[in-house]
């Protein structure tokens, strides 16, 4: 099979906007990007048994989300509409993951109604716990040897199945998988592509039996990141995601929320945004940083980037 590169959607910024689509009589299920009572009580479970690999071999590229792209991935039941699915489907190949093949033959139907491009159309028929996929999903590197691979991480939720993705998705595209034994999510997570990364502080605090700089160390094995910029989260608020208040434009281009004087969280965004600013990209040069204004919280920079659009 041809190796792609894919590009995870996670759109929690989407939910308030675009109904659940369900297939048949059956509920969708309703795990959010909150853990639950019942799973913060199994939080001790998550990566119990995983089993890390080898890192992958040579230098290595974590693949940005402004690279060029050739896919996406979505799950059913969706937490997006088939308008942004029939936009997506216009430029790269959708991915779906469905649970059976009765899921797929009805989300098939269903792509064909809406206007979405047949042609640009899979399915990975694996289990899921949430459509989240942004969060769970994998991260691509290109290594030494010149290949496309997989780096996976412990997904910081006790959703095993949801965790079982990446390994499948390897899987489906015949590339390499590799498991780095950290917990995380893909919605902390942004690199400019160049060996510089950044997170909130939250990947700290879920990694308590490891040293900031055996993390440091574990991403520079496994992603080729030689700068981790590991910051507090200036909303404080709400999930510690860096997604909700910042992402990588380019490689020394990064986009960062502003608000009013009047919100709560004004110096801590602030000096967020002064922090990026005073940093050195890749390119030599700092960091060029855009506003977007969000004075009632609105989700902007919880957005994907997919080429041109």
């Amino acid at each position: 099979m041809k190796k792609s590169v894919f590009l995870f959607l996670f759109c929690f910024g989407f939910i308030s906007f675009f109904g659940f689509q369900s297939f048949s009589q059956e509920k969708p299920k309703a795990l959010t990007h909150h853990m639950s009572p019942e799973e913060k009580a199994m939080f001790h479970l998550v990566g119990k048994g995983y089993k890390s690999t080898d890192p992958p071999p040579g230098e290595i590229r974590n693949i940005a989300e402004f690279d060029q792209m050739e896919g996406v991935l979505i799950r059913y039941p969706f937490g997006i509409n088939y308008e942004l699915i029939a936009g997506m489907s216009e430029e790269i190949i959708v991915t779906t993951i469905v649970e059976t093949q009765s899921q797929q033959n009805y989300i098939t139907g269903q792509d064909e109604s809406h206007g979405v491009n047949m042609e640009n159309v899979n399915f990975l028929l694996a289990g899921s716990d949430s459509y989240w996929t942004r969060d769970y999903g994998p991260w691509y590197v290109a290594d030494g040897e010149d290949q496309i691979g997989i780096v996976d991480f412990i997904y910081n939720r006790p959703r095993p199945l949801d965790n079982a993705i990446p390994p499948a998705m390897a899987n489906f595209l015949g590339i390499e998988w590799f498991g780095m034994e950290l917990i995380h999510a893909g919605g902390n997570y942004m690199t400019g592509g160049m060996g510089i990364s950044s997170s909130s502080e939250l990947v700290w605090e879920e990694n308590p039996t490891m040293t900031h700089e055996e993390i440091d160390q574990m991403v520079n094995e496994y992603l080729g990141i030689d700068t981790y910029h590991v910051i507090p989260d200036p909303n404080n608020t709400y999930i510690d995601h860096i997604d909700c208040w910042g992402k990588f434009l380019d490689v020394d281009k990064v986009l960062i929320r502003e608000v009013p004087p009047t919100h709560q969280q004004y110096d801590e965004i602030e000096a967020t945004a002064d922090y990026y600013a005073n940093q050195v990209s890749a390119y030599g040069n700092n960091y060029e940083v855009y506003r977007v204004f969000t004075p009632n919280n609105q989700p902007y920079t919880n957005s994907l980037i997919l080429n041109n659009r």
